[in-house]
C-alpha cells in the first residue's frame, strides 16, 4: 500500500466533489503549492469509494466525514461513522477523526497514528477548556491536532488566531464562521500545522480560497509582520484590495499585512479599537460602512464634504478619516471633457455616491442624485446641496455623465444600471462596480454597445487605491504599478 504521511505544515486543498468525475475536475484547479488534498465526503451527493480517490493524485490525502454536531453534513450513526473512517484508513488515507466520537480511545484502531488528525469543532466560540482539549487530543498520538472555533465577529476571530501563535507545530487552531477570514490567515502565518483552503466552492464557513492564501497572503513564506491593515465591509470577498496592498508591501519589503475584515456591525466591531499584536494601523472601508466611518477618525475636508470615509489610518497616535473615493472619481473624469453647463446623474445614495457628487461638482457638473429609496435620495441630495431625481425618471434624462454608484452589475444576471434610453444619447458612463475576475459588468457592456465612452470600476479602484496606499506607508505607490498587479491577476 502506498502510504503518504502528511508533512507539516500541510497546505490542504479542501474539495467537496459530488462524485469521482467531479473530483478529477476539481483536482485540475488545485494550486501546485498545495501539499495535501482533503475530500469532504460528508458533502458528497452520493457515496464515493476511497480507493479510487487516492489514485487520482500523488499528494497526501485526507478523508473527512464531518458530523452535523461539528458543523458538517454527516447524519449517520456512530457505527456508520466508525465504518467509514476505518475504510478510509484502510485505503491508505489520513483520516480526520472527531475526538468526541471516542474512536481514538479504541485500542488497536488506526494503529499508525501518523495517518490520523484528531479534531474538535466548537461552533459557538473558543471553549474555555481549549487547553485541556488540545492535550487530550495529543494524548491520542495523532499526527496533528485541530481545534476549530466559531467566530461571530472580528474580535473573536483574532482571539482564536492568538491561540495558534502560542501553540506547538503539531496544532492547527483557527476560526470558522462569517468573521473568520482574518483569523484563518493569521493562524496560518502563526504556524498552523494544517492550512485549509477551498477550490471552487467553500467546504466550511469563512474559508479563504487556497489560491489566495498562497499567492495573496503568502502563508508558505513566514515573515515578520509589524503592522496590520485591512478592508472592512459587510462582504469583502469580491475586493481586489488585499491583492494590491499586499503586493505593494511585499515589493518594498515592508513588514505589513493586509487582511479581509468582514464586519456585520461597524459600531460593535469598532475596527480602530481592535486590540491585537501586531497592531492595526489602517483600514479601507467599503459598503455599507462608509458613512459610519466618517466619524471614526478626525475627518479630512473630503470626508466633511461627502459625509463618508473609505479610509481610516493612524497618524501620530490619532485615527484620521479620509475619502480617497473622491480622487478615484475625480482623476479618471478629469481625462474627459468637463466644465460648467455639463450635467451628471449619480445613481445611488451611499458612500460612493456621496464621493462622486463631491468630485463631479468640483469638475463643474450640475449634479442630480437618484436612488431606489426616494427618501434617502432626497436626504443625501439635500446634505450635498445637489438636485434629487426619481429613480423611474432617470430613463427620461439626457445627461452628459451617468455614474453608477450602486452595486448593480456586480452579480452575473444583473441588468445595466443606466437605462437604455439614457445610453442612446451616448453619454460618458462611469461604473463604480468591478468584478474580481476581470469580466465586464452589465453596465459597461451595455454602454459600450451603445457607443458610449466608459470609465470602469477598475479605473476608479486603481486611482483611489494609490492614494490609500500612500496613507498606509507606501509613499511611492503609482497607478501603473497597481495596474500591473491587477493585470497579473486577470
Amino acid at each position: 500500500m502506498d502510504l503518504r504521511i502528511l508533512s507539516l505544515p500541510a497546505y490542504v486543498a479542501s474539495l467537496a466533489p459530488r462524485d469521482l468525475d467531479e473530483a478529477v475536475r476539481l483536482l485540475a484547479a488545485v494550486p501546485s503549492e498545495a501539499t495535501a488534498i482533503e475530500y469532504r465526503l460528508d458533502l458528497a451527493e452520493r457515496d464515493i469509494d476511497p480507493e479510487p480517490l487516492l489514485r487520482l493524485d500523488p499528494r497526501a490525502v485526507i478523508l473527512t466525514y464531518r458530523s452535523r454536531a461539528e458543523t458538517g453534513q454527516f447524519e449517520g450513526s456512530l457505527a456508520d461513522y466508525r465504518r467509514l473512517a476505518v475504510e478510509a484508513y484502510a485505503a491508505g488515507a489520513t483520516v480526520d477523526v472527531e475526538h468526541a466520537s471516542g474512536l481514538l480511545e479504541e485500542p488497536g484502531l488506526f494503529p499508525d497514528r501518523r495517518r490520523v488528525i484528531a479534531s474538535h469543532h466548537a461552533p459557538f466560540g473558543l471553549p474555555e477548556d481549549w487547553k485541556s482539549r488540545l492535550a487530550a487530543m495529543r494524548a491520542a498520538g495523532a499526527r496533528a491536532v485541530k481545534l476549530v472555533a466559531g467566530a461571530a465577529d472580528l474580535a473573536a476571530s483574532l482571539r482564536v488566531a492568538a491561540v495558534q501563535r502560542a501553540e506547538s507545530r503539531d496544532a492547527a487552531v483557527f476560526p470558522m464562521g462569517p468573521a473568520s477570514q482574518p483569523g484563518r490567515i493569521l493562524s496560518a502565518l502563526f504556524g498552523s500545522a494544517l492550512v485549509y483552503g477551498p477550490v471552487e466552492r467553500q467546504t466550511a464557513s469563512g474559508q479563504v480560497p487556497l489560491g489566495e492564501l498562497l499567492s495573496v497572503y503568502r502563508v508558505t513564506r513566514p515573515r515578520r509582520v509589524e503592522s496590520l491593515y485591512g478592508i472592512v465591509g459587510a462582504d469583502v470577498t469580491g475586493s481586489l484590495s488585499p491583492l494590491v496592498h499586499n503586493a505593494l508591501f511585499v515589493a518594498r519589503d515592508l513588514p505589513f499585512l493586509y487582511l479581509p475584515l468582514p464586519t456585520s456591525d461597524f459600531a460593535r466591531a469598532r475596527p480602530p479599537a481592535l486590540d491585537f499584536d501586531p497592531p492595526f494601523r489602517g483600514f479601507s472601508v467599503t459598503q455599507p460602512w462608509k458613512v459610519a466611518a466618517a466619524t471614526a477618525g478626525i475627518p479630512s475636508e473630503d470626508v466633511l464634504a461627502a459625509g463618508a470615509a473609505n479610509t481610516l489610518y493612524l497618524e501620530r497616535g490619532r485615527w484620521r478619516a479620509e475619502n480617497t473615493d473622491v480622487d478615484g472619481v475625480f482623476d479618471p473624469l478629469a481625462d474627459h471633457e468637463t466644465g460648467e453647463g455639463r450635467t451628471a446623474v449619480i445613481l445611488g445614495a451611499g458612500g460612493l455616491a456621496r464621493a462622486a457628487a463631491v468630485a463631479c461638482r468640483r469638475l463643474g457638473y450640475e449634479v442630480a442624485l437618484s436612488a431606489r429609496r426616494a427618501e434617502e435620495a432626497d436626504r443625501v441630495a439635500d446634505r450635498l446641496a445637489v438636485d434629487s431625481l426619481g429613480w423611474d425618471d432617470v430613463a427620461e434624462t439626457e445627461a452628459d455623465l451617468y455614474v453608477n454608484a450602486t452595486s448593480l452589475g456586480a452579480r452575473y444576471g444583473d441588468p445595466p444600471a443606466v437605462p437604455a434610453t439614457a445610453l442612446a444619447h451616448r453619454p460618458l458612463v462611469f461604473d463604480s462596480v468591478y468584478r474580481k475576475d476581470g469580466s465586464e459588468t452589465s453596465t459597461v457592456r451595455a454602454a459600450r454597445a451603445a457607443g458610449c465612452a466608459v470609465v470602469d470600476g477598475v479605473r476608479l479602484f486603481t486611482a483611489q487605491a494609490v492614494r490609500q496606499a500612500r496613507l498606509f506607508g507606501v509613499a511611492d505607490a503609482r497607478e501603473d504599478e497597481v495596474a500591473r498587479i491587477l493585470s497579473g491577476a486577470a
